[in-house]
């Protein structure tokens, strides 16, 4: 992973990388403790994003109410003042 605050990189320079070809043979297996490892990472990213989303849709449900009230409220207003 690149750090953007070092200066030898710039933004505006493409920076070269060395293709390094995949080693000869078939690729290994992953161990048990690695597959049970990375099972528990995504199982946790996967309940963090429900968790968020969640709580977005919950934000954007209380956005809708307050703007709904507000309507209500600015209607109700204007009713009261055309009836006096």
């Amino acid at each position: 992973m690149d750090d953007l605050n070092d200066p030898r990189i710039s933004a505006y320079r493409p920076q070269r990388r060395l293709l390094i070809p995949a080693p000869p043979g078939p690729r290994r297996k992953p161990s048990k403790a690695a597959r049970e490892l990375e099972a528990r990472r995504e199982a946790r990213a996967e309940a963090r994003t429900s968790r968020l989303h969640l709580v977005g849709l919950t934000s954007a449900w209380t956005l809708v109410m307050a703007v709904v009230l507000a309507v209500i409220v600015i209607m109700f207003v204007l009713v009261l003042l055309s009836r006096h």
